[in-house]
């Protein structure tokens, strides 16, 4: 059992390098995603009542927290989008196919977008950022081809 838990380990850490490295890359963080934070909480509260005094579960629990709290941080990058949520990842700017900006201005604070970019897989990725859209829409036009239709919507 230690043999198995020894290898979860080995593949949670080296998700994290992955996360660190990506999102080290970020120019335009987006806002933190919290379900990850709640899902956290609630997964670790349940392994650290199940606890065990191994030296291989402990750092499997810490590495699975430590994780999903990672995974509530996303945005544009460099070379990719880092997206946000359990299921997170990277997409290339090549594979995206359109985008559509969504501004949301409430009066007295901060201008805030709502991004979400189609795949060429069907696949949507929603993101919001504490910036006005014209930020990400000129940022964007430099990363994405030509192609590439970026759209500003309404609420």
């Amino acid at each position: 059992m230690d043999i198995l838990i020894i290898v979860v380990d080995v593949i949670f850490l080296a998700g994290a390098v992955f996360n660190i490295y990506w999102q080290s890359q970020i120019e335009i963080r987006s806002i933190y995603k919290v379900s990850s934070l709640i899902f956290a909480a609630f997964i670790g509260s349940w392994l650290l009542f199940s606890a065990s005094s191994d030296l291989p579960y402990i750092i499997m629990t810490a590495a699975f927290i430590t994780l999903t709290i990672m995974n509530g941080v996303g945005g544009i990058g460099e070379k990719k989008v880092v997206m946000n949520g359990f299921y997170s990842g990277v997409i290339d700017y090549s594979q995206i196919v359109h985008v559509t900006l969504i501004p949301i201005e409430v009066p007295q604070r901060k201008p805030k977008v709502a991004v979400i970019f189609n795949t060429n897989r069907p696949q949507q990725i929603q993101m919001s950022f504490n910036t006005s859209y014209k930020t990400i829409q000129d940022y964007l036009s430099k990363k994405l081809s030509s192609g590439v239709q970026v759209e500003v919507g309404q609420i």
